[in-house]
């Protein structure tokens, strides 16, 4: 937002998939009848949460007040953003769905809300307390800790955390493994070139999709993958029959300023069969 180099000025007069916001991934899976047509959503996970989820999930029509699950890969802010958590505190008078609320009282929020069960490492755990203090129950929230190498359920979902080459050393932050039925995707954000112990994991399973990031683009800072590290990842992951058939690569979290405007990085990845992610869009695994 700073920033006038040449990329960062492309994309402000460019298309909306050159304006990137901080990168949020939301997850449903869809009941399915015998005749194979997909009803209602079943269940939903929202992974990470930077400051502009609000206007992104309006934007991309995401209601978050019906959001049960999220799934947080470490602290960084452009990750998680739990000031806006705080606008889940009840108000004393608390009135229906659809109701006007008591104009006598204040409050953030006059309505009943579903549960909302975090899960991260303990870094996230601290920043989420530094927030909202101790009776998170005042937020219709519980926090689970997860660690590196952890399988659980979440909603219909399983879930395995898998260690990501990102501050390594100050936090652990975590990818995540996430199936549904014979549907499974990684999602690597942050991250560069994977780690040993993680390669290993990974090679458990079969990728419907693999959500990567990308940030350095053209560049090559460390920390994040740039474009030659991604698709090094991506044929790693190819050769080892790692990614299904027909399964999809997709690269994101790209810097403004090493990544250039969308088009043109659409089109380079596509060389190596990677599809570049743009904000709203969709994929049907």
């Amino acid at each position: 937002m700073w920033c006038r180099c040449a990329n960062c000025e492309a994309a402000r007069a460019g298309s909306p998939r050159d304006r990137r916001q901080s990168a949020a991934l939301y997850i449903e899976s869809k009941l399915v009848d015998h005749m194979g047509s997909s009803g209602t959503s079943k269940s939903a996970i929202l992974i990470d949460f930077p400051s502009e989820i609000a206007v992104q999930a309006e934007r991309h029509n995401v209601s978050l007040p019906e959001v049960e699950h999220l799934l947080v890969t470490h602290s960084h802010g452009d990750h998680w953003f739990p000031y806006l958590l705080r606008w889940r505190s009840r108000s004393s008078i608390p009135c229906e769905v659809g109701a006007s609320p008591d104009v006598s009282v204040g409050g953030a929020r006059f309505t009943e809300l579903p549960l909302l069960h975090v899960y991260g490492n303990s870094a996230v755990e601290a920043v989420l307390k530094r927030e909202l203090g101790d009776r998170l129950n005042d937020y219709e929230i519980e926090f689970h800790p997860i660690h590196v190498g952890q399988e659980f359920a979440v909603g219909d979902f399983g879930v395995s955390a898998v260690a990501a080459n990102h501050d390594v050393g100050r936090e652990d932050a975590v990818h995540y493994v996430i199936s549904s039925g014979d549907r499974c995707m990684l999602y690597g954000l942050d991250g560069d070139t994977f780690l040993p112990a993680a390669r290993g994991a990974l090679q458990r399973f079969k990728f419907d999709l693999v959500v990567m990031e990308s940030t350095y683009g053209h560049g090559n800072g460390k920390n994040h993958r740039n474009f030659e590290r991604v698709i090094e990842e991506a044929d790693w992951l190819r050769t080892g029959e790692m990614v299904k058939s027909g399964g999809t690569i997709v690269a994101t979290h790209f810097s403004p300023h090493h990544c250039p405007p969308h088009q043109l990085t659409e089109a380079y990845l596509a060389n190596w069969m990677i599809d570049a992610a743009w904000d709203g869009m969709e994929i049907e695994v």
